[in-house]
């Protein structure tokens, strides 16, 4: 049995090596929210959120997910349960809050679950390629690269071929893309892995011939099981971009991931930005997936992490270990 007895809030920030660009928004620290819970025993569980502070990706915040998280523990707080399902299922009323539900969902599996050591596949994300960000892969050699897209895609893409050693390439439009961006798309074909979301809206793909595409991934869009099942079945989606904090957390993606193998669709599991507590987990569940996912090595955004040497990049493949949170770095929120 377990009770939980208090919920405490934090928050962490840490500048990026280097700023973070995309067709909608530069980001120059990204400030986090991690949640404890403590057990009548004190044993304490945190979870890292992945919402930033203000709802420029997505309409949940970091003020709404401390609000919604002190909602849901006022309902079981009197309550001693038995089980990670029976908790799982106290979580109803954050249905419509996927990155608060995912931050709980996240403590409360490492209370019913042994953490392991493992190793798993080593996949960048980049954006306006500056010379540290270059510097990086030539140092650190993912085995996928995924490029934001930009006007100077193709000679973005260029400059990466000039790297010294082989990598599988990704594009990431975020749902930016005009008519004037199609030809540029079509001349990806037979150059990438896959392009994720490269228009707003779905319909936009019909009107292309479907044979000159490249791979088309969905993201954004991938918010939960019935909008991705009825989204691959009526376009031309090869991979889904699957998010644990979109998506409700690990539980969820764990149904997904088997819908789409059922469905002959690949499977990438991404992040965004993460600390080194959230990242353990996605590279958890990027071990299911059939590509790299975004998981990155300690150190590659931030100099320093609240996790400490999260991810330890060896010949090609990052190796993890149980994440122990230094709580001497988060501040009361």
């Amino acid at each position: 049995m377990m009770k939980i007895n208090h919920v405490n809030f934090y928050l962490y920030e840490e500048p990026f090596k280097s700023p973070i660009i995309t067709p909608k928004i530069k980001l120059e620290q990204r400030q986090c929210l991690f949640i404890e819970l403590v057990d009548e025993e004190g044993h304490s569980y945190f979870g890292e959120c992945n919402a930033f502070a203000t709802n420029w990706y997505d309409d949940e915040t970091i003020p709404s997910v401390k609000k919604d998280i002190k909602r849901w523990f006022a309902s079981v707080q009197s309550q001693h349960i038995a089980t990670y399902e029976a908790w799982l299922a106290t979580l109803q009323m954050l249905e419509h809050s996927p990155a608060a539900r995912s931050t709980v969902v996240m403590a409360l599996y490492q209370k019913y679950h042994q953490l392991t050591q493992f190793n798993v596949a080593y996949g960048a994300t980049v954006s306006g390629l500056s010379t540290i960000q270059l510097q990086q892969l030539q140092q650190t050699k993912p085995q996928r690269i995924k490029l934001k897209w930009s006007k100077e895609l193709l000679k973005d893409i260029e400059t990466l071929k000039q790297l010294d050693f082989q990598f599988k390439l990704a594009v990431d439009a975020n749902e930016s893309l005009t008519e004037a961006d199609v030809t540029t798309l079509l001349n990806l074909k037979d150059k990438v892995l896959y392009i994720e979301e490269p228009f707003k809206n779905m319909t936009q793909l019909n009107e292309i011939n479907q044979q000159a595409l490249p791979p088309i991934a969905i993201d954004e869009k991938a918010r939960h099981i019935e909008q991705i099942k009825a989204l691959v079945t009526s376009y031309p989606i090869n991979v889904v971009v699957v998010k644990p904090f979109r998506l409700g957390g690990i539980d969820r993606v764990q149904q997904i991931i088997k819908l789409l193998h059922q469905l002959n669709v690949k499977v990438v599991i991404g992040g965004m930005y993460e600390y080194g507590l959230s990242r353990y987990f996605t590279a958890m569940l990027a071990k299911e997936g059939d590509y790299p996912g975004d998981v990155t090595p300690t150190g590659y955004y931030f100099k320093q992490d609240v996790v400490v040497e999260s991810g330890i990049l060896k010949g090609g493949s990052i190796e993890f270990h149980p994440p122990k949170i230094d709580i001497a770095q988060l501040q009361p929120y």
